[in-house]
């Protein structure tokens, strides 16, 4: 019969057990929905593409995997000697065997970069393992407990690269009885032995394996490699993988090329430069010096350059201003140095320098003219400050500003805010950086105009602590100058203490700008100072002292006919009339409407959005919810839009609140799921947003009041 002709029906009566089917199509009979089903994580990187040798590494840890006891294991040896590729090798070799899944974290020892908390890999990993983000609890004793239960009964695997420290890997130790946990470090921390750690050195190759991996890193078409040039080279690279990685590099990279050219530079090394005759102490530098040289003058003093950057990671442009010399050039000088493996590609046009080729590139830059490398430097950090300062302008058009690097912007580069904040979120260590840089060059013009310029960029997204280190540095810097950044910086330093909750320290930052204010006489200024003092008094629970300051700002701002400012001041106004101490509903929603129409009539879009959401809290502890989800509603896309999660997060708080008041628990409680989202992805920052959501959340399921 064909599928065509089947008939599925029953009819008269049916007596007994009946079994209902969800949906009957053809000869399939589904018997459910399926289930939304959490991925084994296996996180793992991928394997190196050429593998030689490392039998008795990898037959000892068969060994320790086929024993009834936990494999915990410390791979050591010296940088680039391979610990990682033996640690990924294997835990892939035996992927079946860890069926609940594989985590990975690099715990970036020896790069230069900030490494992970424990708090953050945690918390990654408990997500990876099936929890949702509001079940990941934020207090770091809570997460190590959680994590220990939840890795109690699974058979799974944890890589821990780069370690610089025993403290570093004691909380990412799974607690299964037959848990596997490898760990790979330049150190052989000695004192996780007594965890039961067991240690693998993993040491150079010997001559011959060196040469196997020299073959296999050669294309097929290039003129062959006898075997004794091989040997010659693995011997004089003291079989150190990524010496020999970089030779293969070379060698692939000239196929016409004589190999003996290579094995003669090695064996005849500049004087005063890294010998690679000492083995096993610096083989790498003399093979990259080697390849150095074969760089073109542009590529090779591109290479210096690198010295110069700021942070981990760069694109051409920087580069190329800091150069002086067209973006395309430096374009072409990246893909050389990424083809002789001087460089990683972090992601489509993004690199960094492996940390061992960072130390040659540091040493390089020493032989140059010093005066010459600060230009380059204070090019490439001129370049971040005015595009950090176009990006800005697209953030928040509004304010007034001081720095001279706001003048002939191109703000163009940016369509949105949204690209102007996301180019802000991935060059932000960068941006950091610079500042930190510039300041420790003693260029007070640039660490104070870095601190104008990253206020706005920073300020949405729970980044308070950086956000009070570039004030501090900004305002250090200004008063050193004389100049009247000085006041901005400190105000917005309090406004960053206030977000970590040092109250106090932001009222006293705050009493100084005020006071700096009115010496230098400027009223704008003042009312600023003023306002966010306001602000920290009314976080510090003293709505008193808040509405005082506040008062005292409107007059200011009325009087210099400021209208932005007389509806940032009525907008705090509301807030303060809505603290638990002196909630007045209706007061707070006249200032709110007054604020909110203010902002509308200057296309002020975001500051209407933002105090909207402080309106519709008024509205609903009046009793109007309905017009309080109209309020809402009518902001809704302009907050997408805008691209700050922060404020998504508080959007859709604010929604859920609306929907407890008008009794829809389904939509209050898929509000309050999402704003949670927002606050994970958002970071540490955002715990107490996140905290005080999930208790909403959970208000929903008792009798406890929710709006």
């Amino acid at each position: 019969m064909s599928g065509a002709e089947q008939v599925n029906s029953v009819e008269g009566t049916v007596v007994g057990a009946v079994l209902q089917a969800r949906t009957v199509t053809a000869d399939t009979i589904v018997m459910q929905a399926p289930s939304t089903r959490v991925p084994v994580p296996r996180q793992l990187p991928p394997p190196v593409r050429t593998w030689v040798d490392r039998t008795v590494e990898l037959e000892r840890l068969d060994t320790l995997l086929a024993a009834a006891e936990p494999v915990r294991v410390v791979v050591t040896g010296l940088a680039g000697v391979g610990k990682t590729g033996l640690a990924v090798r294997w835990l892939d070799r035996h992927r079946e065997h860890f069926r609940d899944g594989v985590l990975h974290v690099d715990l970036n020892g020896w790069s230069g970069h900030t490494p992970p908390t424990t708090r953050q890999v945690l918390a990654g990993w408990l997500r990876a393992l099936g929890l949702s983000a509001d079940e990941v609890p934020g207090d770091l004793a809570e997460l190590t407990a959680l994590y220990r239960t939840m890795t109690s009964d699974r058979t799974l695997a944890v890589l821990v690269d780069n370690a610089r420290s025993t403290e570093q890997v004691q909380p990412l130790v799974p607690a299964a009885a037959r848990g596997t946990i490898l760990v790979t470090s330049r150190h052989r921390l000695a004192p996780l032995a007594v965890a039961g750690f067991r240690h693998i050195d993993l040491d150079c190759f010997p001559t011959p394996t060196g040469a196997v991996l020299l073959a296999g890193l050669l294309d097929e078409d290039r003129q062959p490699v006898g075997a004794d040039m091989l040997h010659a080279l693995a011997a004089r690279c003291h079989g150190h993988p990524l010496a020999l990685t970089m030779a293969g590099a070379h060698l692939a990279a000239h196929p016409r090329r004589d190999p003996a050219r290579l094995l003669t530079r090695l064996n005849h090394h500049p004087p005063g430069q890294s010998s690679p005759l000492q083995a096993h102490a610096l083989p790498v530098e003399g093979v990259l010096q080697m390849s150095y040289e074969d760089l073109d003058t542009a590529t090779a003093r591109l290479y210096r350059s690198l010295a110069e950057h700021p942070g981990a990671e760069f694109t051409a442009d920087p580069l190329a201003a800091g150069l002086d010399v067209p973006v395309a050039d430096v374009e072409q000088g990246l893909g050389r140095l990424l083809e002789g493996n001087f460089v990683t590609e972090t992601r489509d046009e993004r690199y960094r320098l492996h940390d061992v080729v960072r130390h040659h590139v540091r040493a390089l830059a020493d032989q140059d003219d010093e005066e010459a490398r600060l230009a380059i430097r204070r090019r490439i950090i001129e370049w971040y400050l005015r595009r950090t300062a176009a990006a800005d302008k697209v953030i928040n058009p509004f304010p007034r500003r001081f720095s001279p690097v706001y003048t002939d912007l191109d703000t163009g580069i940016f369509p949105d805010t949204k690209a102007a904040l996301d180019w802000v979120e991935l060059e932000r260590a960068n941006l950091l950086a610079a500042q930190t840089v510039a300041d420790d060059c003693g260029w007070s013009e640039l660490v104070y105009q870095f601190g104008e310029v990253l206020w706005n960029p920073l300020r949405p997204n729970y980044t308070a602590a950086e956000l009070v280190q570039s004030q501090f540095l900004g305002a250090n810097a200004a008063a050193d100058a004389g100049h009247i950044l000085e006041i901005v910086c400190r105000t917005r330093q309090g406004f960053g203490e206030t977000n970590l909750g040092h109250h106090e320290a932001a009222i006293t930052i705050c009493t100084v700008a005020v006071q700096r204010a009115t010496e230098v006489g400027d009223p704008w200024l003042e009312s600023g100072a003023l306002s966010t003092r306001a602000r920290a008094y009314l976080k510090a629970d003293d709505p008193h002292a808040a509405r005082a300051d506040l008062e005292r700002s409107l007059t200011i701002a009325e009087d210099m006919h400021d209208g932005r400012s007389v509806a940032l001041r009525h907008r705090r106004l509301g807030e303060t009339a809505l603290h638990p101490k002196s909630t007045d509903a209706k007061l707070a929603g006249h200032h709110l409407r007054l604020a909110a129409n203010m902002f509308a009539g200057i296309g002020d879009h975001i500051g209407h959005a933002r105090t909207v959401l402080h309106l519709a809290r008024a509205l609903t502890l009046n009793e109007q919810p309905f017009e309080a989800l109209s309020e809402l509603t009518v902001i809704e896309q302009a907050v997408r839009d805008y691209g700050s999660i922060g404020y998504l997060a508080d959007l859709c708080t604010a929604l859920g609140q609306v929907h407890v008041a008008l009794g829809d628990i389904a939509e209050a409680r898929r509000h309050y799921d999402e704003a949670i989202n927002h606050y994970t992805a958002a970071g540490p920052g955002a715990d107490k947003g996140k905290t005080a959501v999930i208790a909403l959340r959970a208000a929903l399921d008792s009798d406890q009041p929710t709006a």
